[in-house]
């Protein structure tokens, strides 16, 4: 689902929020900064800053201000409401250890893509993504394969929500491509997307739903060197089976 624009926003929510976005986003800023971020005066940004502060959801270190601990209250809770399934870990986990290369249960919401869990076969082989990270459906395998589970009509929202934000040369940028592409994934039961979120990153992606409905996807990511050959397909084919047999565990109610 998409959220419908209110009729009346509240500036100053919005404002705040664009002030925690760029503070996660600079990793720490400074007033200074944020004054010139956000194109406020600096009385508003101390106001801001004391409120946020007041209440944990920034720390002044040092004259640099981090987001506070009291966000990953809500980010576990958040969490938890979107139905962490034991069946989805294990599956991600083994897909990392059969493929040798980066998983990640992708999932949907309000036409973004967020990144809910990972599993790497070795610690130091993590390739692309972050638990938590927001992405667009449209630069990445597990993406696509999303929309490609969505309607035609519900992808045209995203689109006319969202857009297409270029991040590469070879990110698709246009609704017709995008849509050869959805319908492609969806004869052969998976995407591959390479080089459009980051340039020598190749993901392959399964979608699924949940018993709520709700819209997920397994990706499997890695340097593009990685797929030589028909590797990327195979690897999809390998992916449509192991999701197959997590839909069907999910389906039983399996833990």
């Amino acid at each position: 689902m998409l959220a419908n624009a209110p009729a009346r926003q509240v500036k100053s929510v919005q404002t705040a929020f664009e002030l925690i976005n760029t503070v996660q986003t600079l990793g720490g800023a400074t007033p200074t900064q944020l004054t010139e971020e956000l194109d406020l005066s600096k009385s508003s940004v101390h106001n801001y800053l004391a409120t946020l502060e007041m209440d944990g959801y920034v720390v002044n270190d040092g004259g640099t201000y981090r987001l506070g601990l009291r966000f990953l209250t809500h980010g576990m809770a958040a969490k938890t409401a979107a139905g962490i399934k034991r069946p989805i870990v294990v599956t991600v986990r083994s897909v990392a250890e059969e493929l040798s290369q980066p998983t990640w249960w992708v999932t949907e919401e309000f036409g973004r893509g967020y990144f809910m869990h990972e599993a790497a076969p070795d610690e130091r082989t993590h390739t692309y993504g972050s638990v938590g990270k927001r992405s667009y459906l449209h630069v990445h395998a597990p993406g696509k394969a999303i929309l490609a589970l969505s309607t035609d009509e519900y992808v045209r929202r995203i689109v006319d929500h969202h857009g297409l934000p270029e991040h590469t040369r070879r990110t698709t940028t246009d609704l017709e491509t995008l849509t050869e592409e959805i319908a492609t994934v969806r004869e052969q039961g998976f995407a591959i997307s390479e080089g459009e979120a980051v340039l020598g990153i190749l993901s392959v992606g399964v979608a699924f739903r949940d018993p709520n409905g709700r819209r997920h996807a397994i990706g499997v990511f890695g340097q593009s060197r990685n797929f030589a050959g028909n590797r990327a397909e195979n690897v999809g084919r390998d992916l449509v089976e192991s999701v197959a047999d997590l839909q069907q565990r999910l389906e039983e109610g399996g833990e």
